[in-house]
């Protein structure tokens, strides 16, 4: 029977050691370290926080943005009066076809580029959600590869800490 037992507890040694993983925590962002909330050795759930990066960077892009996207909705606003005022003289028949094409193409290239710049936004938005960086897991963290201050770029030098899941 206590071969038994001894069996048993080196099996569960031995599945606890293979379930280990060794999860790489990444950033996609470029920016300097403004926090790093952990240390090593320290356990963390899924969805705790791990490092900040200073989104400065990416909040002066979202904030031109917003203010190239509103004064282009100005501008989309006024072309598409004008539109639908050429519209109607066109289905009067008091306007060319090519002078009606011509009002049409201007009105959706604008609001194509209204769409665009509000894509580019989201982007920019999703950058500064990126600055925030969480766990995905539960586990330990093994070593911490940046420290407060240290500018990182997400390309060049995207890991940030690894941690030991734990299942």
């Amino acid at each position: 029977m206590r071969w038994y037992v001894r069996a048993i507890a080196w099996l569960s040694i031995l599945l606890s050691l293979t379930l280990a993983q060794e999860v790489r925590v990444s950033a996609i962002v470029q920016g300097k370290v403004e926090r790093v909330a952990v240390k090593e050795g320290q356990r963390v759930n899924a969805g705790d926080l791990l490092v900040v990066i200073d989104p400065s960077l990416y909040t002066a892009q979202r904030d031109y943005l917003v203010a190239q996207l509103k004064a282009q909705r100005i501008t989309l606003e006024k072309v598409e009066r004008d539109f639908k005022r050429y519209e109607e003289l066109f289905n009067r028949g008091l306007l060319s076809r090519s002078e009606y094409e011509d009002w049409r193409s201007r009105y959706e290239r604008e609001l194509h580029q209204h769409e665009a710049l509000k894509a580019k936004l989201q982007g920019v938005e999703k950058l500064i959600e990126y600055c925030t960086i969480r766990s995905p897991t539960r586990g330990v963290v093994k070593k911490v590869l940046v420290r407060e201050g240290l500018f990182i770029n997400g390309t060049q030098t995207p890991e940030v800490l690894l941690l030991i899941e734990e299942k």
